[in-house]
């Protein structure tokens, strides 16, 4: 059960209609992206769900997983979360502080705000709940998916299936 089973006011979060789809991930994880491709692809046919990103960065075999996460976090305070995201999701085999930089600058964002924010860690503390609410759910590693609260173990393409039986009941 997702813990919390509800979109916090800091998640990010696309859509504001039906059953929540909740995604933690990490942004050097090849299933993760497969993940979020799938549910990206959902939303762009059918908007009738809310789609919540949560960090789970599994660093033991992805070093560049939490400096990914905080440059996502510090994107997200100049209202870029998901341009960065989804940057971040297609350049998953070059994820080190230099390839973060030249993201930021080709979205335009103001790089030296992004590099200040992420050697103060200063959005730090918004990965470390979302690990926590992905332990407290009982998920250990990305992705994890939930709908509607419950842990969806199920194949990406019978999403739709699931969240429109979670809109039904």
């Amino acid at each position: 059960m997702l813990k919390p089973p509800f979109v916090r006011s800091y998640d990010h979060h696309v859509g504001e209609a039906g059953p929540v789809l909740v995604l933690f991930g990490d942004y050097e994880d090849p299933e993760t992206a497969a993940a979020h491709r799938a549910v990206t692809a959902l939303r762009e046919r059918w908007d009738g769900f809310t789609y919540a990103w949560r960090h789970l960065p599994m660093a033991e075999d992805h070093p560049n997983a939490n400096g990914a996460a905080l440059a996502a976090e510090c994107a997200g305070a100049q209202d870029a979360f998901w341009a960065f995201h989804h940057v971040l999701l297609a350049r998953q085999d070059a994820l080190s502080v230099p390839d973060l930089i030249n993201y930021a600058g080709h979205i335009g964002l103001d790089v030296t705000t992004l590099m200040q924010d992420m050697m103060d860690e200063r959005h730090a503390d918004r990965i470390v709940d979302n690990i926590r609410s992905a332990v407290d759910s009982g998920a250990r590693r990305a992705p994890a998916i939930f709908i509607a609260g419950d842990r969806y173990e199920g194949e990406l393409d019978a999403l739709e299936d699931a969240l429109r039986a979670a809109l039904a009941g």
